[in-house]
């Protein structure tokens, strides 16, 4: 299910010096962009940052930012979004953030499996090293094409 979600259209990668809150715009624009979200989404996602804190910081560099279904979800997706730099996310140095996968869920339960498939990769120590060097949309399908074997 991971590999369907994440295309080469939902890939991105950015040498800008962003903020967190840029980043999470640019990181959930093919979401948008593709009619899986509406705009209002993005805000709700960048709103409970503000609210909840580094919640989204799931673990070295990687950061996944989602909104509740009924905030503008449309349909299931993710996106990637590949830093050359880190984002401090809320501006804090112990959260570094070079990965950042939006989320779009449209109930409680459908995305659970590609979520599943994405803990099972990013707890593998090769795999996360992979996608946290990788250089091009097609380093990044392969470690999640694997990992979701």
């Amino acid at each position: 299910m991971l590999d369907d979600l994440i295309t080469r259209e939902m890939i991105q990668f950015s040498d800008k010096t962003l903020d967190w809150k840029e980043a999470i715009k640019l990181a959930a624009r093919p979401l948008k962009d593709f009619g899986f979200i509406e705009p209002r989404y993005i805000e709700a996602m960048i709103n409970k940052v503000e609210k909840y804190g580094a919640f989204i910081h799931i673990g070295k560099g990687i950061a996944l930012p989602h909104a509740r279904p009924e905030e503008g979800a449309k349909r299931v997706g993710m996106s990637v979004l590949k830093m050359s730099h880190p984002v401090l996310l809320l501006g804090q140095k112990e959260h570094p953030i070079t990965v950042f996968i939006c989320l779009s869920a449209v109930d409680n339960t459908m995305h659970l499996k590609a979520l599943a498939q994405l803990t099972t990769i990013l707890s593998d120590e090769h795999n996360l090293a992979c996608l946290l060097n990788a250089q091009n949309d097609e380093e990044i399908i392969s470690v999640l094409s694997e990992g979701a074997k």
